[in-house]
C-alpha cells in the first residue's frame, strides 16, 4: 500500500507544475497545457483524518489519470496540489491563505474529510471566486445564496436519516435516542432528525458526547438510561470505534440496536476493524452502495475503478475514495458541458446537466439531480442502504441483513 509519503510527493510535483503556469483570464476551452486545470487539496494529511485524506487523494488522482488519458479538461492537463491542515479547521484557513497568496489561483478546491473543515473553508473560497466541493454533509453547507460556487457530492445528512426513519417505523421502534457529538455538525443532525420525526409518534431523545473524549462510557450510559429502543448515533473518523465500544463497557448496551448514520459505516478499516464480535451486536449502518459487496447495486464504472484503487492496497473504506473520485469527474463533466473552467459556468452546468444512473460510483445505480437551489444533490431511491455490520474483505462490507425501502 502507498504510503503517506506518496501523497507528499503528489504534493510537491503539482507545485512544481502550478508554480511554472499561468492562469487564462476566461478559463475557455483554448488553454493550452501550459496552463494546467488545478485541483488544490487541503485535508489532514495528519492528524485524526489523515486516513480518511490517504484514501481520498488515491481517488482523485485515479480521476485525474483517467481525464488526462482523455485530453484533459478542455484540453488542460489536470494537476493535484495537497496541502494538509492536520485534520483542524482553524489550520485549514490558514494553510488555504497562505496557499492563495502565494500562487496561481487554484481551479477547483476540495475542502477537507469533514464539514467542520469544509464549514472554515468555504467563506474564503468564495470570496476568492474559485469553485469547490466537498463530501462534509452538514446542513449549514447548504447555503447556495451565501456560496453559489460551491456544490458537494454528499448526500447530507437528510437521505440517510430519511432511510433511518423508514426502518424505525418498520420496526415500530417508539423511543429513539440520538447519541451525538458536541460541535455543530452535531447540531445539525440533531435538528434534522427531531424535525424528522414530528407527528410520527417516535419519542427522540438526545445525549451528547465530546469526540476529544478516550471514553465514552459514561455518555453512554447516560444515551440508555431510559431504555430506549433504539440508539441512533452519529460519528466520524476515529470516534466511530469508541462510540461502538463504548456499548460494551455498560451492561445491557448490546442488548439495544444501535444504528449509525453514514459517517459510522465510513470508519477507517470498516467499523468492525479490530472490535471484538460482541460489540456489534445489534450494530447497524447506513451506507453509500459502494461500500457494501453487492455488484447488482453498483454502477457499471464500479469493477474498473475499485481495480485501479487496489493498486494502492486494500481501502480501509471505499467512501472516501469513491466521492474524491465522483468530485472531480463532476467537475471536469460540467466544464465540458458548459465548454468553459470558469467557476459559474461549471456550478451553472452542474445544475443544468442531465446526470445518468451509474454517472457516480458512490451511488451506484440511483441518479443525483442537482439544482440551483441546493448544494446537495437530490438522490434517486436505492442510493443507500442500511446493513448489519460485519468485518470487510477487500474494503468492502459483506451485503449482510441489507434493507431496503
Amino acid at each position: 500500500m502507498k504510503s503517506l509519503k506518496k501523497i507528499a510527493v503528489i504534493a510537491a510535483l503539482a507545485v512544481a507544475l502550478t508554480g511554472c503556469s499561468t492562469t487564462a483570464s476566461d478559463g475557455s476551452k483554448g488553454a493550452s497545457d501550459k496552463n494546467p486545470f488545478t485541483v488544490l487539496w487541503i485535508s489532514g494529511v495528519t492528524g485524526a483524518l489523515a486516513s480518511n485524506t490517504k484514501t481520498s487523494v488515491e481517488g482523485a488522482q485515479i480521476a485525474i489519470d483517467e481525464i488526462n488519458a482523455s485530453g484533459g479538461i478542455l484540453g488542460r492537463k489536470v494537476t493535484l496540489e495537497v496541502l494538509d491542515d492536520k485534520s483542524d479547521p482553524t489550520e485549514a484557513v490558514s494553510v488555504l491563505q497562505k496557499r492563495l497568496v502565494s500562487g496561481d489561483k487554484p481551479d477547483l478546491v476540495s475542502l477537507g474529510s469533514s464539514s467542520p473543515e469544509a464549514l472554515a473553508m468555504l467563506p474564503v473560497v468564495t470570496r476568492a471566486g474559485i469553485a469547490s466541493f466537498a463530501v462534509g454533509g452538514a446542513d449549514q453547507l447548504n447555503d447556495p445564496k451565501a456560496y453559489p460556487l460551491f456544490k458537494t457530492v454528499s448526500s447530507g445528512f437528510t437521505p440517510g436519516a430519511d432511510l433511518i426513519k423508514k426502518y424505525v417505523l418498520k420496526k415500530k421502534y417508539k423511543h429513539l435516542v440520538v447519541f451525538i457529538q458536541q460541535d455543530a455538525a452535531g447540531d445539525s443532525e440533531l435538528a434534522s432528525t427531531k424535525k424528522a420525526y414530528e407527528g410520527t409518534g417516535v419519542t427522540v431523545e438526545e445525549a451528547r458526547y465530546n469526540a476529544a473524549d478516550v471514553d465514552l462510557s459514561v455518555a453512554y450510559q447516560r444515551a440508555i438510561q431510559n431504555k430506549p429502543d433504539a440508539i441512533y448515533a452519529a460519528c466520524i473518523g476515529a470516534t466511530c470505534p469508541r462510540v461502538v465500544t463504548a456499548r460494551g463497557s455498560v451492561a445491557g448496551g448490546t442488548d439495544i440496536p444501535m444504528i449509525g448514520s453514514i459517517a459510522m459505516s465510513g470508519a477507517p478499516g470498516g467499523l468492525a476493524a479490530g472490535l471484538a464480535p460482541d460489540l456489534i451486536k445489534n450494530l447497524f449502518a447506513v451506507s453509500y452502495v459502494s461500500q457494501v459487496d453487492e455488484p447488482s447495486a453498483q454502477s457499471s464504472s464500479f469493477p474498473a475503478f475499485y481495480k485501479k484503487l487496489l493498486k494502492y492496497g486494500t481501502p480501509p473504506i471505499m467512501s472516501n475514495p469513491t466521492t474524491a473520485y465522483d468530485g472531480i469527474k463532476l467537475f471536469a463533466a460540467a466544464a465540458k458541458h458548459a465548454k468553459s473552467t470558469d467557476a459559474a459556468k461549471m456550478i451553472a452546468a452542474i445544475d443544468d446537466n442531465k446526470w445518468k444512473p451509474g454517472d457516480f460510483v458512490s451511488w451506484g445505480k440511483a441518479t443525483l439531480d442537482y439544482t440551483a437551489q441546493s448544494t446537495f444533490p437530490t438522490l434517486s431511491d436505492g442510493a443507500l442502504v442500511m446493513f448489519e455490520i460485519s468485518p470487510q474483505k477487500d474494503g468492502l462490507y459483506p451485503p449482510l441483513n441489507v434493507y431496503v425501502p
